[in-house]
């Protein structure tokens, strides 16, 4: 009997590590599947409006008018934020570009990159600006009039900066973008805002490379990116030039468009501080808005390339008479 007892106990034991070991084996490949399955990064829940809005870019004619001036654009990117934002910005306004590059420390198959092995992180983007700044210099100075930097989470219409361009000659040393005037330490006529995007003549780059970055007159990392390359500018003798419309309304916006939106002031870029109404702020010809969700970069992308408004005047949208006659 009592040896019936230690053969059934003896079967017991066996059967339960036998079952141990197939859960264990069953946790192993299941973490394995998790590791190799798609991280946070990849799954994208924007992936199908990519799409979607790739097959509209090709069937969308870009609207160059009589602009030759060949514009260079670059945005600053990280391997881990390429698929949610870098691809969606290729995938909009950044394509209208003659060139665009995206700035990153590893290679993509998503959108046009160069390579930079440099350290990332924010307190890392002026290293990584003056470096870029040096690569278009050596690779693309001749081929291209301007050289565009902008973020992943910008977006620009190239047309309207296209427009506020061909009224500059390249050959000389020109810079425009959102001028911020105040003393930050820093800069001596302020500073230009790095989120609203920035853009050099091919010969404010050159001068910037070759008399501020070359000759190490410029700050290599850390510290604020727009505030560093404002200085490195003024250092090669390259002072922010004034980007408003004629009525001095500002083209290029260091913020969402809902947040102007939501002011009853806007955000001032004029030395005397002068503010505007906030449904009045932002010139007819505005070129860039900033801090937007990669959603809001489809919705604009939409709304201005692929929706017909009948009757809108350029400059303030239905005028009420027509509206009126129109009405049934």
């Amino acid at each position: 009997m009592s040896c019936n007892c230690h053969a059934l106990l003896k079967g017991r034991l066996v059967r339960a590590f036998v079952v141990s070991a197939a859960i264990l084996i069953l946790l192993q490949i299941t973490l394995v599947l998790v590791k190799t399955g798609p991280t946070a990064s990849e799954r994208d829940p924007l992936a199908d409006a990519l799409v979607i809005f790739q097959e509209l870019g090709n069937r969308t004619p870009l609207l160059r008018h009589n602009f030759t001036q060949r514009l260079l654009c670059w945005i600053p990117s990280r391997p881990s934020s390429v698929r949610t934002k870098a691809r969606h910005v290729w995938a909009t306004w950044a394509s209208r570009c003659d060139k665009t590059v995206f700035i990153s420390a590893e290679p993509s198959d998503d959108v046009p990159t160069v390579v930079l092995p440099l350290p990332e992180g924010r307190g890392h983007l002026t290293v990584k600006t003056m470096a870029a700044f040096s690569y278009l210099y050596d690779h693309h100075l001749d081929e291209h009039d301007w050289f565009l930097k902008a973020d992943d989470d910008t977006y620009v219409i190239v047309e309207n900066l296209r427009l506020l361009l061909s009224r500059h000659s390249s050959s000389q040393a020109h810079v425009f973008g959102h001028h911020i005037p105040v003393d930050r330490e820093a800069a001596r006529r302020g500073y230009l805002s790095g989120g609203a995007g920035y853009v050099l003549s091919r010969e404010a780059l050159r001068v910037m490379v070759e008399e501020g970055v070359r000759r190490d007159r410029c700050h290599s990392d850390g510290g604020s990116e727009d505030l560093e390359v404002t200085r490195c500018l003024e250092t090669a003798g390259v002072q922010p030039e004034d980007s408003h419309d004629a009525l001095g309304r500002s083209r290029f916006h260091p913020h969402a468009l809902l947040s102007y939106l939501k002011s009853k002031e806007c955000f001032s870029q004029q030395p005397e501080d002068k503010s505007f109404r906030a449904d009045d702020c932002c010139s007819r010809d505005l070129i860039s808005f900033h801090h937007l969700k990669t959603e809001d970069l489809y919705m604009i992308e939409f709304l201005l390339y692929h929706v017909n408004v009948h009757g809108r005047t350029p400059e303030r949208g239905f005028p009420l008479e027509q509206v009126s006659k129109s009405t049934p």
